[in-house]
């Protein structure tokens, strides 16, 4: 596995994983697990960051799987990779990594003022502590990025 990136090993007591189908809700869903999960590990103070944080790759990663259902109808989405998402906590940092199918890196887009869009990664390196990605064993890539919570018993 080439470790380009790849968050420190460390414990992580909180962790969650789950996939979500190759579609333009998935950016939503995704958002709507993790907040739930927060709820639940109380790490309430992080939820409205992680929501966007976690929007922004997901939405990154159904980019980057090259669907467009809207374009193709259904059928394109016959074979296609899921989205994984996978959140990890130590109660004092939170890492939210987004896996998909496309071996691309992640490239931070410049844009001028008048652009719509093309920030995400851009907004994500400064909402978090950190972000980069690594390729796991198979396929695809891992962006992940980290960033510190707080509270939580």
């Amino acid at each position: 596995m080439e470790t380009i990136g790849m968050p420190e090993a460390q414990e992580w007591p909180l962790r969650d994983a789950t996939e979500f189908a190759c579609l333009p809700s998935a950016a939503r869903r995704a958002r709507r697990h993790a907040a739930d999960l927060l709820e639940r590990w109380r790490l309430r103070g992080a939820i409205e960051t992680v929501e966007l944080l976690v929007s922004e790759l997901v939405t990154n990663a159904y980019r980057a799987s090259g669907v467009d259902v809207e374009r193709d109808g259904y059928a394109a989405l016959a074979g296609t990779a899921e989205i994984g998402l996978r959140l990890a906590s130590d109660r004092r940092l939170l890492l939210i990594e987004v896996w998909d199918a496309n071996p691309e890196p992640p490239v931070i887009k410049e844009s001028g003022p008048d652009v719509e869009g093309g920030r995400g990664l851009f907004l994500v390196g400064c909402l978090s502590r950190q972000w980069n990605y690594y390729f796991p064993t198979g396929n695809g890539k891992v962006v992940w990025c980290e960033l510190p919570v707080e509270g939580g018993d």
